[in-house]
């Protein structure tokens, strides 16, 4: 039997029986060795080294994939250099050593770049980004994961996408950005649900963390259900399921009892959280925990649990920074002096200039992909009314014709006619029970549907591209008045920003000629005689005399119509 064999054996049974793909793997490795079989002999070392990280034996793993990589530069098996270079990062992330993993990440990145394949790095750029927001880096992090969904692209990875989608998703959980966390996290759940099931569980905790920070309670608990439906599935078809994702469903799940007042129960699922946590070695997430337990107790006025809980919690961190001083010192006495760790440490020196210049280099790459993703969260908001799903393409274009007829210039033309299809992207956040209710709504619910500008604006906000920026305005805008009795500003006249001023017409115009559940289309004829009716007071008049030209030039039939009104009111919206 070859290396080649030996190893694909061992790949076929490491999730169900760790111990033989183990002892298959050290055969490999023997063989290998005999025959003088460098690159196989490194392939086993890496896979030894997997196997070990996989087990909670950090240290051996470190050790072993340290002398992977070497052998792999030894002999140029590049592509198992790279593989034990980011699992060589993995420990020193668990660790807690970020600076270092940093390190061997860029140069995992560096190395595989030099081989031409693009295959694999955007799961590179994810492990850069994961790092990167450990250490609370979240712009650079959020930078990295949108360059890593770009090198997905074109490579047929929807699995990657989830996994990355979902990570972006907990950055900007973590900067509460709760809205657009959970619209990255539903997009992460429609691909992992076909493409990364493993991960299912984990990502419809999240969810609902998001949710219970938005205060949509009952949305929180139909995710955490669909979560613990999952893991008992998982469980009862004895599929392997990671103790991470278990432990997340326990957090948020403690979360939500919180929220609801019960606190007894948080206590409890918390408790088995961190017992799951303890055994799975996952010290980060051990320590979160007792810091939640001790707050929770102390807030229950059990004051000597909260301080048990708040002394293990001291005890776990300094146990976190021996190991991570044990790693560092390892590190060192194995690359003392040696060519390659001066190597690295000048990769460590310069990649991050390196990176930056590349995500530059790509920026018009990144807007791209940002505004694909942004529109599809807009079409989401308006697909739960099969009536309105075209709605934001014919706002766009209209409102990039009006722009065009009062003298803008192409560029701003083309960017108008892409942001103003976000212009209801806030509508995400309105229920369905208010946005697609037949019959008129009572003040309260009008209320709510108003909320849709400023919401639109915070999912929006704090992008770098000029696009987003311009649609993040009008989205917030468009509603308001040029008599100042618009909303959600009150603004009036040239305060209104010009964006606004001409989406607000494009808007209504559409709005108008469209059937909804409330009421039939109108005719082009009759919608554009209650434009003109606003002239002056809705509107701004030199827009809605560029919208009269626009028409007049799509559908020349109109010109001389538009000049009579016809008999009798048109309906009322």
């Amino acid at each position: 039997m070859s290396v080649e064999d030996l190893l694909d054996q061992a790949a076929q049974i490491e999730a169900t029986d760790m111990g033989r793909a183990r002892s298959l793997v050290q055969q490999a490795r023997v063989l290998a060795r005999s025959t003088q079989h460098q690159f196989g002999e490194a392939e086993a070392l890496y896979r030894l080294a997997e196997l070990s990280y996989a087990s909670g034996l950090n240290n051996e793993a470190f050790v072993v994939a340290l002398e992977s990589r070497d052998l792999s530069a030894q002999c140029g098996a590049v592509k198992t250099q790279v593989s034990a270079l980011n699992l060589i990062a993995a420990v020193q992330h668990h660790a807690g050593n970020y600076s270092e993993a940093l390190a061997s990440a860029f140069a995992a990145l560096e190395l595989y770049r030099s081989t031409g394949d693009l295959t694999s790095e955007g799961m590179l750029l994810n492990s850069i980004a994961v790092i990167q927001h450990s250490l609370r880096d979240t712009d650079r992090a959020i930078v990295t994961y949108e360059a890593a969904l770009m090198s997905n692209k074109g490579q047929h990875r929807p699995d990657l996408d989830a996994i990355t989608l979902a990570n972006l998703a907990k950055v900007r959980a973590d900067r509460h950005e709760d809205l657009l966390a959970v619209s990255l996290g539903e997009s992460a759940l429609v691909l992992a649900t076909v493409h990364a099931p493993e991960i299912v569980p984990e990502i419809l905790a999240r969810l609902a963390m998001a949710y219970v920070s938005l205060a949509a309670l009952d949305r929180a608990q139909a995710r955490l259900d669909e979560a613990d439906g999952v893991v008992r599935d998982r469980t009862e078809r004895k599929v392997p399921l990671s103790p991470g994702s278990v432990v997340t469903v326990r957090v948020a799940r403690g979360e939500l009892y919180v929220a609801q007042q019960l606190r007894e129960q948080a206590l409890r699922e918390w408790g088995e959280a961190l017992d799951l946590a303890t055994t799975s070695n996952m010290s980060e997430v051990a320590l979160s925990l007792r810091e939640k337990l001790a707050d929770l107790n102390k807030a229950m006025g059990r004051f000597d649990q909260a301080l048990a809980h708040q002394e293990a919690r001291y005890a776990l961190n300094a146990e976190m920074f021996n190991l991570g001083t044990d790693l560092r010192i390892r590190t060192l006495q194995i690359q003392h002096d040696s060519e390659h760790s001066r190597q690295q440490s000048e990769i460590l020196r310069l990649r991050t200039t390196e990176l930056e210049n590349l995500v530059a280099q790509r920026t018009d790459q990144v807007e791209a992909f940002q505004l694909e993703a942004l529109l599809r969260v807009a079409v989401m908001a308006e697909f739960r009314n099969p009536d309105t799903v075209d709605h934001p393409v014919r706002v766009g274009d209209l409102a990039a014709d009006v722009v065009q007829e009062l003298g803008c210039d192409s560029e701003y033309v083309e960017r108008m006619r892409l942001a103003a299809r976000l212009h209801d992207i806030g509508k995400i956040a309105v229920p369905d029970a208010i946005l697609l209710k037949p019959g008129p709504l009572t003040a309260a619910e009008f209320e709510v549907v108003k909320t849709h500008t400023t919401y639109g604006a915070e999912i929006l906000a704090g992008s770098t591209s000029p696009t987003v920026q311009l649609a993040a305005e009008l989205a917030l805008t468009h509603h308001e008045r040029w008599d100042g009795a618009g909303y959600p500003g009150n603004l009036a006249g040239e305060a209104i920003p010009f964006s606004g001023r001409v989406v607000a017409i494009a808007d209504v115009f559409d709005a108008l000629i469209s059937a909804r559940v409330y009421k039939r289309a109108w005719t082009a004829v009759e919608a554009l005689h209650h434009i003109v009716e606003g002239k002056g007071t809705q509107f701004e008049p030199r827009v809605v005399d560029a919208l009269l030209a626009v028409m007049a030039r799509r559908h020349p039939s109109l010109a001389s119509v538009l000049e009579q009104r016809p008999p009798g009111e048109p309906p009322r919206q």
